[in-house]
C-alpha cells in the first residue's frame, strides 16, 4: 500500500471569515480542518453539476441573494 500524502497551509482568516467557519464546523459537526476539506470537496462536486442549472448571485454584496437559473441549451437551428 503506497502512503497517502498529505499537505498542510496556513491562511489567515478575518473575523468575520472565524465565524463563517465556526458555523461549518458546527454544521458539518467536525474540526477546523476536516470542514475545510469537506467545503472544498461540495464545492468541487457542485461544479461539476452546474451543467444544467445554475445560480446568479449579483457581485459586489456582502450577503448576496442566490437563485437557481435554469440554463437551456438552443440547437444551432433554433
Amino acid at each position: 500500500m503506497s502512503a497517502v500524502k498529505t499537505r498542510s497551509f496556513t491562511i489567515r482568516l478575518t473575523p468575520e471569515d472565524q465565524a463563517a467557519l465556526a458555523e461549518l464546523c458546527a454544521l458539518y459537526g467536525l474540526d477546523r480542518p476536516a470542514s475545510v476539506r469537506r467545503a472544498v470537496r461540495q464545492v468541487l462536486a457542485w461544479k461539476k453539476r452546474l451543467g444544467k442549472s445554475g445560480y446568479f448571485v449579483p457581485a459586489g454584496e456582502s450577503q448576496p441573494t442566490e437563485f437557481p437559473i435554469r440554463l437551456n441549451r438552443k440547437d444551432a437551428h433554433e
